[in-house]
């Protein structure tokens, strides 16, 4: 169906070619300034071979031959090609003329290097509409490529941001559960928070970009509900600091580096902490996490775990490289510092 639709604009694009070099060679031809039915014999029978050698260098020489970078029997067969125009233009109007129109008595009267010289004119002509349509289709062919893969990049965005942890929810309807068996005052804020934070997630899975003070509150209740089910909420510590209104962020993104700080942090020793700060300088936010690793093997699950190669697709994916991430592991201390621009 495709090949059938490029043939057909392909077609008629030649036809339109020949027609117009009809119309041109009619007023050429014609002696008297009328045309005549001599005068469209005469015509029809000198674009004979050009039509002939055009139609074969079109059709043949160039798919089969150029466009494969067959430059020797390209050359090879356009000179046979060029060398068959005048047989072809004598054989019009000294066989073909007086067998189709017998009541008309036609000459050609133009020399070989002429006839040539009228092959070579209209193979530079079809060439450059043959080029310029390749050129406009590759334009269009690369505007197609462009939209498929933006399409591809918001379907892979949409998939990365829906992997969200389950474990969080499960264990913040556990903290919310224990509160409301101690008829705890804490459980109504805590199920709002947590109410806020689904809301959250469902309404802005499918932004592109969202509004940066939204992203923090929303980091803020995330925060929020993991100290509620700590014994020790104290060593976890969570600041912001800028101006955040107005700006943009890719949503859903800081949290994957936040999580895995309680995901992998160890806070049963005396000076475990986990430290999370967000700034804002100018055009550009600042995420610096700390958390302290004393289980033996943490620092090789943090480094391959799906959450961090999660992010750093999203984050080639949303920024497009102009963004830093620095890992810094030491021995019982995991730091993590990422920037990107906020529009």
């Amino acid at each position: 169906m495709r090949f059938s639709k490029f043939l057909n604009i392909k077609l008629l694009m030649y036809l339109v070619f020949w027609a117009v070099s009809f119309y041109g060679g009619l007023e050429v031809f014609s002696r008297t300034g009328d045309i005549r039915t001599i005068d469209v014999i005469y015509t029809f029978l000198f674009h004979l071979p050009l039509i002939f050698i055009v139609s074969v260098h079109s059709f043949h020489l160039l798919p089969n031959y150029l466009a494969k970078s067959n430059f020797w029997a390209y050359g090879i067969t356009l000179f046979c090609l060029l060398g068959a125009a005048f047989p072809i233009y004598n054989f019009s109007f000294l066989i073909l003329a007086d067998w189709l129109f017998p009541g008309y008595y036609l000459v050609g009267i133009y020399e070989p290097l002429e006839v040539i010289g009228f092959g070579i004119l209209y193979l530079v002509l079809s060439s450059s509409l043959e080029f310029g349509r390749s050129w406009f289709e590759s334009l269009r062919a690369r505007g197609k490529i462009t939209e498929l893969e933006s399409e591809k990049r918001v379907s892979e965005l949409k998939a990365l941001r829906a992997q969200v942890n389950p474990h969080f929810l499960f264990n913040s309807l556990n903290t919310i559960y224990s509160e409301a068996l101690k008829k705890s005052d804490k459980a109504p804020a805590l199920i709002l928070k947590l109410s806020d934070m689904l809301r959250y997630v469902v309404d802005k899975m499918d932004q592109e970009q969202v509004l940066l003070e939204e992203e923090i509150e929303y980091l803020t209740h995330f925060v929020g509900l993991h100290k509620e089910r700590l014994n020790e909420p104290e060593k976890v510590h969570f600041s912001t600091e800028g101006d955040f209104s107005g700006k943009l962020i890719a949503p859903l993104l800081l949290i994957i580096f936040i999580e895995n700080c309680f995901k992998h942090a160890d806070l049963t020793e005396e000076k475990a902490l986990i430290s999370i700060q967000i700034k804002q300088e100018a055009e550009e936010l600042v995420l610096h996490c700390k958390n302290t690793v004393y289980e033996e093997g943490n620092k090789e699950k943090k480094t391959t775990g799906t959450g961090l190669q999660n992010a750093k697709k999203r984050l080639d994916l949303a920024y497009n490289g102009s963004y830093s991430l620095d890992i810094n592991q030491q021995e019982n201390l995991y730091e993590l510092t990422l920037k990107l621009g906020t529009a």
